[in-house]
């Protein structure tokens, strides 16, 4: 089997409003990939991969209508050979693992030839919500072409390289795993409170759209629009800031120097800091760190 592989992913803006149609940025990370692979040799790792691939398998199997022309007999060959997922991105932290297995389970099996965006964004769409009851399909588009990804109103579009305004980003680990689903769980829960259902589908999208709209036009407002997220987030949405981020989040907010959001659903994981003094290192030495 020829290996190729697919990458992590960073969602830039966008956690939980694409999922209520606000606009998504998201970009593919490389410090993290994986890659299928045969082994008949099965030791614990290979192994507990190899079965998720056949549980994956069998729900590929049961939606096939709504997922295309999947080469199953192949699929189900290559799994009884020990077929396995080599990878080495952090499940749940936020950056895709369900999503590049997704990506490359369809890149191997999948007969498809669609160049449609839009088609393939609601194929992974249904794929992965396998792994997390509801998926906007936007990790496994972003590991499939290796490209940043925006997506509006029903339009997707690949991107260039994406250059960021008088910054620098760093994902932190905030040293706990998250649950995906839980946290899409607790979120439902909040939208049916009627003042947090208001602030999320004007605040927090309107903001959002303007941190992805400053960004890709490097608008002198871009800080601004980030501060503002990082402070709506920090005081509606704090359920979903772990204890161990929660002071330098604030901290970040009173010093001015540098602001962190969410990086997926939160809860644990990975987290988004946008560095704009060129401090955050000093200041977050406990942490560790990996520049975006």
């Amino acid at each position: 089997m020829k290996n190729k592989y697919f990458y992590s992913k960073i969602l830039l803006f966008g956690e939980y409003g694409i999922i209520k149609n606000s606009s998504g940025l998201s970009i593919p990370f490389k410090k993290f990939n994986g890659t299928l692979k045969l082994n008949d040799k099965l030791n614990a790792k290979v192994e507990a991969s190899n079965l998720e691939i056949q549980k994956f398998f069998e729900y590929i199997k049961a939606n096939t209508n709504d997922l295309g022309r999947f080469n199953l007999q192949s699929l189900k060959e290559d799994i009884s050979n020990g077929l396995y997922f080599d990878s080495d991105i952090p499940k749940g932290f936020g950056v895709g693992s369900s999503g590049a297995l997704v990506a490359a389970i369809y890149d191997k099996y999948c007969d498809s030839d669609t160049d449609d965006l839009y088609e393939l964004k609601k194929t992974f769409s249904t794929m992965e919500s396998y792994f997390h009851g509801n998926s906007s399909g936007l990790d496994p588009l972003v590991s499939f072409f290796n490209n940043p990804i925006f997506i509006s109103e029903g339009v997707v579009e690949l991107l260039a390289d994406i250059k960021f305004l008088n910054s620098k980003i760093y994902l932190i680990d905030s040293k706990y795993s998250s649950n995906t689903k839980e946290m899409i769980e607790l979120f439902n829960n909040k939208m049916n409170d009627k003042d947090f259902s208001n602030f999320f589908n004007k605040s927090y999208i309107n903001t959002t759209n303007e941190c992805i709209t400053n960004l890709l036009n490097s608008s002198n407002y871009y800080r601004d629009s980030i501060k503002k997220l990082s402070e709506i987030t920090y005081k509606n949405m704090n359920e979903m800031i772990p204890d161990s981020l929660n002071e330098i989040w604030n901290e970040g907010l009173k010093s001015d120097s540098f602001y962190m959001k969410l990086c997926g659903s939160g809860g644990g994981g990975f987290f988004l800091v946008f560095d704009f003094e060129n401090e955050i290192k000093d200041k977050l030495d406990k942490f560790k760190l990996f520049e975006v």
